[in-house]
């Protein structure tokens, strides 16, 4: 099997030959494997992931894009403020071992902006992003499930505009706007997404972090009749363009509550089941046979903090929970951040998955 072939048996909850394989690495980490395989990214987008055995080629774009501007010269519009297409400034945020874009100004935080806030045009703002993503089916689909990365679809854009308190008061205090807001976003982001679909994407990826590690955001009465249609509304639309087209979503936090509505509205895919706020056996018991799960090994402590041996067994145990059956692809659970063990346990992360992740399951 090539690792087109690899994922969408996955998803159709059949075997393949292997498990397929995914990772996320923060830009520092990600250089330094550059560096060390000798690889010039900037010719090719996509030649370390492809380099590191990875069966599925993404990037970000639509609201979860605007994370990179702060590495983006043309956005700088001051000592350490940066401005994006949507009008939210940003400042670089240091550490010992990296950085990270952090929010400075929410633009519709001020009520008084909102009726003379410019609306963007997805196809002037993400047109270099489209182009690449053309280009990349053109060249690596045949090979490589192809996915865009359309997260913040709704919720998550929405606060970014707004500022998230503001965001959370409107759900009870200003509904009518909050509803505005998010039809705005989805908008965009469909626009996008029927783009992606004409040119033959293999899976959409949208989502909402509407969870944090205790439970939903919002009452999940709010979110089903405020958030559920809007993302139901894309994933109906650019299925009357491919019937066939696959479905991810992608929200952090403990969703087990969220699980039924997501097959309700047609996901497939499911990203990433954090491991510490959910009960990963039971929902591959209950939910194994309906949807695939993306992710799970543990990023915050584990693949940060942990030593190689305990990556080691992190990545038999997600592959022991979740591979049976097919319905997994596995990933880190989020991005393995900038550490002094991020080269040497994301080493022993691919050691561990190419050793074990054979169908059938030798362990």
């Amino acid at each position: 099997m090539n690792s087109k072939e690899r994922v969408l048996t996955a998803i159709e909850h059949e075997e393949p030959d292997k498990i397929p394989l995914d990772i996320w690495l923060a830009p520092e980490v990600a250089d330094k494997f550059a560096e060390m395989l000798n690889i010039d990214q900037s010719k090719d987008k996509f030649a370390l992931l492809r380099a590191l055995g990875n069966d599925m080629l993404w990037a970000s774009i639509g609201a979860s894009e605007k994370f990179s501007t702060i590495y983006k010269e043309d956005k700088k519009i001051g000592d350490n403020l940066y401005l994006d297409d949507w009008g939210i400034k940003w400042k670089i945020q240091s550490h010992d071992y990296g950085v990270y874009g952090e929010f400075v100004e929410h633009p519709l935080a001020d009520l008084k902006n909102y009726d003379n806030y410019k609306w963007p045009d997805p196809l002037v703002v993400e047109k270099e992003i489209l182009n690449d993503f053309d280009n990349l089916i053109k060249i690596y689909g045949k090979e490589y499930a192809i996915l865009p990365n359309l997260t913040c679809t709704v919720w998550e854009g929405s606060w970014y505009l707004r500022g998230l308190e503001n965001l959370l008061v409107d759900l009870y205090k200003n509904k009518d706007l909050a509803i505005e807001i998010f039809d705005h976003m989805m908008n965009y982001h469909l626009v996008i997404a029927k783009e992606l679909t004409r040119m033959g994407v293999d899976i959409m990826w949208i989502g909402d972090d509407v969870a944090n590690e205790n439970g939903p955001y919002m009452d999940p009465k709010m979110y089903r009749e405020m958030l559920k249609p809007c993302h139901a509304h894309i994933i109906q639309e650019v299925k009357k363009i491919n019937k066939n087209i696959k479905i991810a979503y992608h929200s952090d936090g403990k969703i087990e509550w969220l699980l039924d509505d997501l097959i309700d509205i047609g996901v497939d895919i499911v990203n990433p089941l954090q491991p510490d706020a959910n009960n990963v056996s039971e929902v591959k018991k209950k939910y194994g046979k309906k949807l695939t799960f993306w992710g799970n090994v543990d990023t915050r402590n584990i693949m940060s903090r942990g030593s190689c041996i305990d990556v080691v067994e992190e990545v038999k145990k997600v592959i022991k929970t979740l591979s049976p059956g097919g319905g997994f692809i596995l990933c880190s659970n989020h991005v393995v951040q900038s550490t002094p063990k991020a080269v040497d346990n994301t080493i022993a992360y691919y050691w561990t998955a190419n050793k074990f992740r054979n169908y059938p399951l030798s362990f």
